[in-house]
Protein backbone atom coordinates (compact mmCIF):
# COMPACT_ATOMS: atom_id res chain seq x y z
CA UNK A 1 0.00 0.00 0.00
CA UNK A 2 2.52 2.71 0.57
CA UNK A 3 4.12 1.67 -2.46
CA UNK A 4 1.12 2.69 -4.21
CA UNK A 5 0.94 5.90 -2.44
CA UNK A 6 -2.08 4.43 -0.43
CA UNK A 7 -0.15 5.46 3.03
CA UNK A 8 0.37 8.95 2.38
CA UNK A 9 -1.51 11.43 3.79
CA UNK A 10 -4.01 12.71 1.32
CA UNK A 11 -4.45 16.19 2.25
CA UNK A 12 -0.93 17.36 1.51
CA UNK A 13 -0.77 19.30 -1.47
CA UNK A 14 -2.57 18.22 -4.68
CA UNK A 15 -0.56 20.40 -7.27
CA UNK A 16 0.77 19.27 -10.85
CA UNK A 17 4.30 18.17 -9.30
CA UNK A 18 2.42 16.56 -6.94
CA UNK A 19 0.92 14.29 -9.31
CA UNK A 20 2.91 13.45 -11.27
CA UNK A 21 5.05 12.34 -8.65
CA UNK A 22 2.58 10.48 -7.03
CA UNK A 23 1.95 8.39 -11.20
CA UNK A 24 5.81 7.99 -11.08
CA UNK A 25 5.55 6.27 -7.84
CA UNK A 26 2.38 4.22 -8.79
CA UNK A 27 4.46 3.51 -12.45
CA UNK A 28 1.09 4.37 -14.20
CA UNK A 29 -2.32 4.80 -13.81
CA UNK A 30 -5.00 3.11 -16.47
CA UNK A 31 -7.22 5.41 -18.10
CA UNK A 32 -10.53 4.59 -18.37
CA UNK A 33 -13.96 5.21 -20.28
CA UNK A 34 -15.90 3.97 -17.09
CA UNK A 35 -17.69 6.27 -16.14
CA UNK A 36 -20.35 6.34 -12.68
CA UNK A 37 -19.26 8.77 -9.80
CA UNK A 38 -16.45 9.94 -12.13
CA UNK A 39 -13.98 8.05 -14.29
CA UNK A 40 -11.81 5.30 -13.07
CA UNK A 41 -8.43 6.83 -13.23
CA UNK A 42 -10.05 9.94 -11.46
CA UNK A 43 -11.35 8.02 -8.65
CA UNK A 44 -7.74 6.07 -8.27
CA UNK A 45 -5.91 9.58 -8.40
CA UNK A 46 -8.58 10.95 -5.95
CA UNK A 47 -7.98 8.08 -3.26
CA UNK A 48 -4.67 9.10 -3.22
CA UNK A 49 -5.04 13.34 -3.20
CA UNK A 50 -7.84 15.17 -1.84
CA UNK A 51 -7.60 18.05 -3.65
CA UNK A 52 -6.79 16.26 -7.32
CA UNK A 53 -8.32 17.95 -10.27
CA UNK A 54 -9.22 15.91 -13.40
CA UNK A 55 -8.11 19.06 -15.22
CA UNK A 56 -4.58 18.52 -13.60
CA UNK A 57 -4.27 14.79 -15.54
CA UNK A 58 -5.05 16.22 -18.64
CA UNK A 59 -1.93 19.21 -18.32
CA UNK A 60 0.09 16.71 -17.83
CA UNK A 61 -0.80 14.74 -20.73
CA UNK A 62 -1.84 17.17 -23.54
CA UNK A 63 0.22 20.08 -22.01
CA UNK A 64 3.24 19.51 -20.72
CA UNK A 65 4.05 15.98 -21.40
CA UNK A 66 4.79 14.66 -18.53
CA UNK A 67 2.87 11.48 -19.47
CA UNK A 68 2.51 9.96 -22.31
CA UNK A 69 -0.49 7.40 -23.43
CA UNK A 70 0.49 4.27 -23.82
CA UNK A 71 -0.56 0.38 -23.10
CA UNK A 72 0.27 -1.43 -20.09
CA UNK A 73 -2.69 -3.97 -19.06
CA UNK A 74 -4.70 -1.37 -21.28
CA UNK A 75 -4.49 2.35 -22.21
CA UNK A 76 -2.37 4.32 -19.64
CA UNK A 77 -1.04 7.37 -18.22
CA UNK A 78 2.69 6.67 -17.95
CA UNK A 79 5.30 8.93 -17.21
CA UNK A 80 7.21 10.32 -20.21
CA UNK A 81 10.70 9.81 -18.62
CA UNK A 82 9.64 5.80 -19.30
CA UNK A 83 8.87 6.11 -22.95
CA UNK A 84 12.20 4.89 -24.04
CA UNK A 85 11.26 1.45 -22.21
CA UNK A 86 8.47 0.91 -24.00
CA UNK A 87 10.15 0.88 -27.70
CA UNK A 88 11.59 -2.98 -26.98
CA UNK A 89 7.91 -3.35 -26.28
CA UNK A 90 6.55 -1.14 -29.47
CA UNK A 91 8.56 -3.90 -31.50
CA UNK A 92 6.81 -7.12 -30.10
CA UNK A 93 3.35 -5.69 -29.97
CA UNK A 94 3.46 -5.05 -33.97
CA UNK A 95 4.59 -8.68 -34.26
CA UNK A 96 2.19 -9.82 -31.93
CA UNK A 97 -1.00 -8.10 -33.48
CA UNK A 98 -0.08 -8.60 -36.83
CA UNK A 99 -0.17 -12.59 -35.84
CA UNK A 100 -3.54 -12.40 -34.03
CA UNK A 101 -7.05 -13.83 -35.47
CA UNK A 102 -8.32 -10.45 -33.97
CA UNK A 103 -6.36 -8.60 -36.22
CA UNK A 104 -6.89 -10.44 -39.50
CA UNK A 105 -9.93 -10.59 -38.98
CA UNK A 106 -10.46 -6.84 -39.33
CA UNK A 107 -8.90 -7.07 -42.45
CA UNK A 108 -10.85 -9.89 -44.20
CA UNK A 109 -10.93 -8.88 -47.86
CA UNK A 110 -8.82 -5.70 -47.38
CA UNK A 111 -5.18 -4.94 -47.80
CA UNK A 112 -4.46 -4.40 -44.03
CA UNK A 113 -0.78 -3.44 -44.81
CA UNK A 114 -1.93 -0.72 -47.15
CA UNK A 115 -4.82 0.13 -45.48
CA UNK A 116 -2.06 0.83 -42.53
CA UNK A 117 -0.27 2.81 -44.80
CA UNK A 118 -3.04 4.68 -46.32
CA UNK A 119 -4.13 5.75 -42.38
CA UNK A 120 -0.25 6.93 -41.52
CA UNK A 121 -0.45 9.10 -44.47
CA UNK A 122 -3.40 10.93 -43.90
CA UNK A 123 -2.28 12.00 -40.61
CA UNK A 124 0.81 12.60 -41.72
CA UNK A 125 -0.77 15.57 -44.00
CA UNK A 126 -3.71 16.52 -41.98
CA UNK A 127 -2.64 16.66 -38.84
CA UNK A 128 -4.41 14.35 -35.57
CA UNK A 129 -7.33 12.66 -36.25
CA UNK A 130 -9.65 10.53 -34.30
CA UNK A 131 -11.32 7.09 -35.67
CA UNK A 132 -14.30 9.07 -36.66
CA UNK A 133 -13.02 10.91 -39.55
CA UNK A 134 -12.08 7.64 -41.33
CA UNK A 135 -15.22 6.41 -43.40
CA UNK A 136 -16.28 2.74 -44.06
CA UNK A 137 -19.39 1.43 -44.70
CA UNK A 138 -18.69 -2.10 -42.65
CA UNK A 139 -18.20 -2.51 -38.68
CA UNK A 140 -16.68 -5.78 -37.95
CA UNK A 141 -19.12 -7.27 -35.05
CA UNK A 142 -20.62 -6.06 -31.88
CA UNK A 143 -18.45 -4.31 -29.27
CA UNK A 144 -14.59 -4.70 -30.14
CA UNK A 145 -15.60 -5.41 -33.98
CA UNK A 146 -13.73 -2.17 -35.41
CA UNK A 147 -13.91 -0.69 -38.95
CA UNK A 148 -10.23 -1.62 -40.53
CA UNK A 149 -8.93 2.04 -39.87
CA UNK A 150 -9.83 1.83 -36.17
CA UNK A 151 -7.70 -0.96 -35.96
CA UNK A 152 -4.89 0.23 -37.50
CA UNK A 153 -5.09 3.64 -36.09
CA UNK A 154 -4.88 1.39 -33.03
CA UNK A 155 -1.99 -1.68 -34.41
CA UNK A 156 0.29 2.09 -34.80
CA UNK A 157 -0.54 3.21 -31.57
CA UNK A 158 0.51 0.52 -29.58
CA UNK A 159 3.17 -0.07 -32.17
CA UNK A 160 4.84 3.27 -31.46
CA UNK A 161 4.25 4.82 -34.72
CA UNK A 162 1.20 7.46 -33.36
CA UNK A 163 0.48 9.09 -30.50
CA UNK A 164 -2.47 10.51 -28.49
CA UNK A 165 -1.38 13.82 -28.45
CA UNK A 166 -4.99 14.55 -26.50
CA UNK A 167 -8.55 13.56 -26.14
CA UNK A 168 -12.00 15.16 -27.25
CA UNK A 169 -14.97 14.00 -25.62
CA UNK A 170 -13.01 11.35 -24.74
CA UNK A 171 -12.21 9.89 -28.46
CA UNK A 172 -8.63 9.66 -28.77
CA UNK A 173 -6.97 11.79 -31.56
CA UNK A 174 -3.82 10.23 -33.31
CA UNK A 175 -0.50 12.16 -34.42
CA UNK A 176 3.02 11.08 -35.48
CA UNK A 177 5.05 10.08 -32.35
CA UNK A 178 7.62 12.05 -34.02
CA UNK A 179 5.67 15.62 -33.80
CA UNK A 180 4.37 14.36 -30.46
CA UNK A 181 7.74 13.79 -28.70
CA UNK A 182 10.16 14.50 -30.64
CA UNK A 183 13.24 14.45 -28.72
CA UNK A 184 11.96 10.80 -26.42
CA UNK A 185 11.13 9.40 -29.87
CA UNK A 186 14.73 10.12 -31.31
CA UNK A 187 16.14 8.26 -28.44
CA UNK A 188 17.57 4.61 -29.05
CA UNK A 189 16.11 1.68 -27.86
CA UNK A 190 17.37 0.08 -24.94
CA UNK A 191 19.33 -3.28 -25.35
CA UNK A 192 17.79 -6.05 -23.76
CA UNK A 193 19.72 -6.61 -20.63
CA UNK A 194 18.93 -2.59 -19.88
CA UNK A 195 15.44 -3.21 -20.71
CA UNK A 196 15.30 -6.51 -18.49
CA UNK A 197 16.74 -4.63 -15.04
CA UNK A 198 14.95 -1.30 -15.80
CA UNK A 199 11.43 -3.19 -16.22
CA UNK A 200 12.05 -5.55 -13.15
CA UNK A 201 14.34 -3.30 -10.76
CA UNK A 202 11.44 -0.49 -11.28
CA UNK A 203 8.31 -3.24 -10.98
CA UNK A 204 9.90 -4.49 -7.62
CA UNK A 205 10.29 -1.10 -6.11
CA UNK A 206 6.48 -0.90 -6.99
CA UNK A 207 5.66 -4.09 -5.44
CA UNK A 208 7.71 -4.45 -2.78
CA UNK A 209 6.10 -8.06 -2.36
CA UNK A 210 5.96 -10.27 -5.76
CA UNK A 211 6.64 -13.33 -7.44
CA UNK A 212 8.23 -13.37 -10.52
CA UNK A 213 4.89 -13.67 -12.69
CA UNK A 214 3.72 -10.57 -10.66
CA UNK A 215 6.90 -8.84 -11.63
CA UNK A 216 7.20 -9.60 -15.10
CA UNK A 217 3.15 -8.50 -15.35
CA UNK A 218 3.55 -5.34 -14.04
CA UNK A 219 4.56 -3.44 -16.74
CA UNK A 220 3.28 -6.21 -19.25
CA UNK A 221 6.78 -5.97 -21.15
CA UNK A 222 8.53 -8.99 -20.15
CA UNK A 223 8.10 -12.97 -20.49
CA UNK A 224 8.05 -15.19 -16.97
CA UNK A 225 11.28 -16.67 -17.50
CA UNK A 226 13.15 -13.20 -18.12
CA UNK A 227 11.25 -12.51 -14.57
CA UNK A 228 12.26 -15.38 -13.15
CA UNK A 229 15.93 -15.29 -14.19
CA UNK A 230 16.52 -11.77 -13.18
CA UNK A 231 15.47 -13.02 -9.40
CA UNK A 232 17.71 -15.47 -8.97
CA UNK A 233 19.90 -13.32 -9.98
CA UNK A 234 19.00 -10.57 -7.25
CA UNK A 235 18.65 -12.88 -4.60
CA UNK A 236 21.89 -14.15 -5.48
CA UNK A 237 23.23 -10.56 -5.09
CA UNK A 238 21.12 -9.40 -2.21
CA UNK A 239 18.85 -7.01 -3.94
CA UNK A 240 15.75 -9.47 -2.94
CA UNK A 241 15.58 -11.85 -0.61
CA UNK A 242 12.84 -15.30 -0.68
CA UNK A 243 9.59 -14.94 1.50
CA UNK A 244 7.03 -17.63 1.97
CA UNK A 245 3.57 -15.70 1.82
CA UNK A 246 0.09 -17.17 2.73
CA UNK A 247 -2.54 -16.41 0.43
CA UNK A 248 -5.88 -16.01 1.47
CA UNK A 249 -6.82 -19.65 0.60
CA UNK A 250 -4.32 -20.56 3.60
CA UNK A 251 -2.02 -21.98 0.63
CA UNK A 252 1.88 -20.74 1.55
CA UNK A 253 3.32 -19.67 -1.69
CA UNK A 254 6.78 -18.91 -2.60
CA UNK A 255 7.57 -15.24 -3.56
CA UNK A 256 10.26 -12.16 -3.45
CA UNK A 257 10.30 -9.06 -1.62
CA UNK A 258 13.04 -6.04 -1.30
CA UNK A 259 15.76 -6.68 0.81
Amino acid sequence: MGAQGLLDDPARRAGKGALAKLIEQMGFVQVDTINVLARAHDLTLFSRLDGYQPEQLRKLLEDKRNLFEGFTHDASAIPTAFFQHWKPRFARDRARIQAHAWWQNHFRGTDGAQVVKDVKARIEHEGPLKSSDFEHPEKRGPWWGWKPQKAALDYLWRGGELMVPRREGFQKLYDLTERVLPEHHAQPCPDPAAHLEWACATAAERLWLFTPKELADFWASLEGPEAKAWCEAAAKAGRIVPVQVEGADGEIRAAFALA
